[in-house]
């Protein structure tokens, strides 16, 4: 089958296999001090895989070694590297993560061009913003730039590794690089000390960014482009669906071209949804679809909507046609084949 008609569930099958017959040779080779002769031959396997992903290999605390496979702060491809993990085999010496994990922050360095940064210099003020559950933060650096660009990259190069990639999306909210060092500046490496005791006095409870909701609203909904109906919804993808509402249509570059998954939606004729039970109604096609998508690994519901006249459901699918055919499925059995359509949220989408 050529490389880019692989849907994506394919890909992760394929990748796994090639993963679990060359695990313990990497295990081998790790330990003898080449685990950089191995980025040849991984590269390969992740660019024909699992394209636009970074990975990287680390040691594990109770012995044994950690593979990460990372969507280096693309919130399009998180959902598929959550897929990916799902799929992990159990192997001995071996965990997986899909996001990079908090690292040890002493004596970490980095470098761009000419210039480098050590964290260990790095300083944060911080305040706890109750409302929006995180901590906005300054972060300081000694080697300040008059470069945001690079400021930034540095900033978030040393945030995801003391608080990994998701724990930095999850808990750290306003970010301000300052040119002078703050007068009651943390160290780097205790801000994720800080982050934990206001979770606790706050009784702050969250899941990870691919499982929470954000409600959203429409004051005037209008006409002429689709779900230009829209009242109201919920998504853990807000992004996707408030770039298409406000763009009035169709989306240009489509983020997961190459992966074998795809954005699409579900427009469902409500008409005739008993009235004040719409979203009720549409919650239960919801979880029925998403309940058959999960259990054959064919993708996962991302949101809906309610409308005035439709209904929507909005998902990411990982094997092509045979998602289509389950979604299809559930929609027969549930008596609404004949009331739906399937979009695309993107121009340049096949599927």
């Amino acid at each position: 089958m050529p490389q880019e008609t692989l849907t994506f569930k394919t890909r992760v099958t394929l990748f796994w296999e090639w993963f679990v017959e060359h695990a313990e040779d990497f295990q081998q080779r790790i330990e003898a001090g080449d685990g950089p002769g191995l980025e040849p031959e991984v590269s390969a396997a992740i660019n024909k895989w699992l394209p636009g992903f970074a990975y990287v290999f680390g040691p594990r605390d109770q012995g044994g070694h950690t593979f990460t496979l990372s969507p280096s702060g693309n919130i399009d491809l998180r959902f598929l590297a959550s897929f990916w993990l799902e799929q992990a085999p159990k192997l001995e010496n071996w965990t997986f993560y899909s996001s990079r994990q908090p690292g040890l922050c002493d004596g970490f360095g980095i470098r761009i061009e000419e210039n480098e940064f050590n964290a260990d210099d790095v300083l944060i003020e911080f305040e706890v913003n109750e409302e929006e559950e995180v901590l906005d933060i300054v972060i300081w650096h000694p080697n300040y730039l008059e470069d945001d660009d690079v400021n930034s990259q540095v900033a978030f190069i040393f945030l995801d590794e003391v608080m990994g990639e998701i724990g930095t999306e999850m808990w750290i909210g306003n970010i301000e690089l300052a040119g002078e060092k703050p007068e009651n500046g943390i160290p780097l490496k205790s801000l994720a000390t800080e982050v934990v005791a206001a979770a606790a006095m706050h009784d702050w409870e969250k899941q990870a960014p691919d499982k929470t909701y954000i409600g959203y609203s429409v004051p005037e909904p209008k006409e002429g482009y689709p779900r230009s109906d829209t009242i109201a919804g919920a998504t853990c993808h807000f992004p996707l669906v408030g770039e298409f509402m406000e763009h009035e249509g169709l989306l240009d570059n489509d983020p997961l071209s190459g992966t074998g998954a795809h954005f699409l939606y579900l427009s469902i004729d409500a008409e005739d949804f008993p009235e004040d039970e719409e979203v009720e109604v549409r919650a239960k096609i919801e979880e029925q679809l998403n309940e058959i998508l999960v259990e054959r690994g064919a993708g996962r519901i991302l949101g809906g909507a309610t409308g005035y006249a439709k209904a929507y459901i909005d998902l990411v699918i990982f094997d092509g046609q045979d998602s289509l055919d389950l979604i299809e499925q559930s929609m027969q059995l549930q008596n609404y084949a004949a009331r739906y359509r399937v979009e695309r949220f993107f121009a340049s989408q096949t599927a």
